[in-house]
């Protein structure tokens, strides 16, 4: 039966010299793969250290406690090749609606100041979605410190904190934006043709929603700063949300260290990997109808979820895992996280093994984190709490703009389901 790729050669069929050639090139690629194998096992079991030996590598509980090691490299976003202001006359207004959680809605800010940027157009400040998770009506305003974020991004593009009227023959007009559902992870070329197309027609336009709808992969280092100006420089929670994180973390520090861990096993998490399997079966109907209302329609294998990695790790699995890392039911743990989809049936093992259990309703009762412990002030809370804690772990498999605003850097332990 003859392969793909390989041919027969007129003339050299037969023979027993063929054979024998063919036998000893046999040999000669065994040879060669069996060093190559031999080779990459040595190189991933092995780790040379002073005196010349090789031992397997080994990470003591104690190094992980210290801050992580930057290697000489320093933070900078600053533009480092010709980069000119903002005109005064832009193309229109681009404004933008950030969904998902809070990760992800600083995510969408970010995409939202360059895609601005890339069009030449004026950005409204971003809204952030309110009803479809959080039921939370705080908005920019409320999370953010407007002014700092203008400032910050003057010489990269215009804001303004709404679409100004038009006054002309003594008339007052709005602008109404065209509304856009971008595709996701759009090219730049999707802005600066369809999107710039309609601004020019209209004046301003609506991207709805805005949730991983600017390519992440830019070959544009420029660009990919100015990202990082966004997250880590202009991106500032208001001075109550931060006295609120930094009395916590002082709170739990006066006892020693603290690890903080983002467990993502909440519904809306669930219900979008398609993770249904390990729940009875009015939850799964609880997570399916979710999924319908909430998220684009697609076939799953539901069966199969957890075993290819899709879906968030159980919280017995995270103690699990901290238990084989060496960490004992004595370390401290404060729990980033909203209401765990399952209750205290899926808790009561992680509690078994790590009692010493901490959110920010247990360690600060004050009212306004009270009243708003499951929206977007609680969940900033967390997020700055997960920035100065000693460890931070997430337990999901995606990126994350959790270094931001830090005078320290954790050490993170990423736990994923992806093995």
């Amino acid at each position: 039966m003859r392969r793909l790729g390989h041919h027969r050669q007129p003339g050299k069929q037969g023979g027993g010299g063929g054979g024998k050639g063919l036998l000893a090139k046999l040999s000669i690629a065994v040879f060669v793969l069996l060093i190559c194998t031999l080779s990459l096992l040595f190189s991933v079991s092995f780790t040379p250290i002073t005196n010349g030996s090789t031992a397997p590598t080994k990470i003591s509980v104690e190094e992980l406690w210290k801050s992580a090691n930057s290697g000489g490299w320093r933070p900078s976003s600053a533009p480092r090749s010709e980069w000119p202001s903002p005109p005064k006359e832009t193309n229109g207004y681009l404004r933008v609606r950030c969904n998902g959680g809070l990760n992800q809605q600083r995510s969408a800010i970010c995409n939202a100041v360059l895609a601005a940027r890339i069009m030449n157009a004026t950005l409204v400040l971003p809204e952030l979605d309110a009803n479809s998770f959080w039921h939370d009506d705080s908005g920019f305003h409320g999370l953010y410190d407007v002014e700092h974020f203008i400032q910050s991004l003057r010489f990269d593009v215009q804001i303004v904190e709404r679409i100004p009227e038009i006054h002309k023959n003594g008339k007052t007009k709005k602008i109404k934006a065209f509304q856009l559902r971008p595709p996701r992870d759009a090219p730049i070329s999707w802005y600066t043709t369809d999107a710039l197309k309609k601004m020019k027609e209209h004046g301003a336009i609506y991207l709805t929603p805005f949730s991983h709808r600017l390519a992440e992969e830019i070959d544009n280092p420029e660009y990919q700063r100015l990202r990082c100006r966004v997250n880590y420089h202009a991106l500032k929670f208001k001075p109550h949300i931060m006295k609120l994180s930094e009395s916590i973390v002082d709170k739990l520090r006066s006892q020693g260290h603290f690890m903080a861990i983002h467990l993502r096993f909440e519904m809306d998490m669930l219900s979008f990997a398609g993770c249904f399997d390990i729940f009875t079966p009015a939850e799964q109907k609880i997570l399916k109808k979710y999924r319908k209302e909430n998220f684009a329609d697609k076939t799953l294998i539901y069966k199969e979820r957890r075993a290819i990695g899709k879906c968030p790790l159980t919280p017995e699995e995270v103690g699990l895992i901290l238990r084989a890392m060496e960490f004992d039911n004595s370390t401290r743990i404060y729990l980033a996280a909203g209401e765990l989809f399952g209750g205290e049936r899926f808790m009561k093992p992680f509690r078994a093994l790590f009692p010493r259990l901490e959110n920010h309703s247990t360690v600060d009762a004050s009212e306004e984190l009270a009243t708003n412990s499951r929206g977007l002030i609680g969940s900033a809370v967390d997020y700055m709490v997960c920035l100065l804690a000693d460890i931070f772990m997430p337990t999901y498999d995606g990126p994350s703009n959790f270094r931001q605003q830090s005078p320290r850097s954790p050490s993170v332990l990423w736990l994923s389901n992806k093995y």
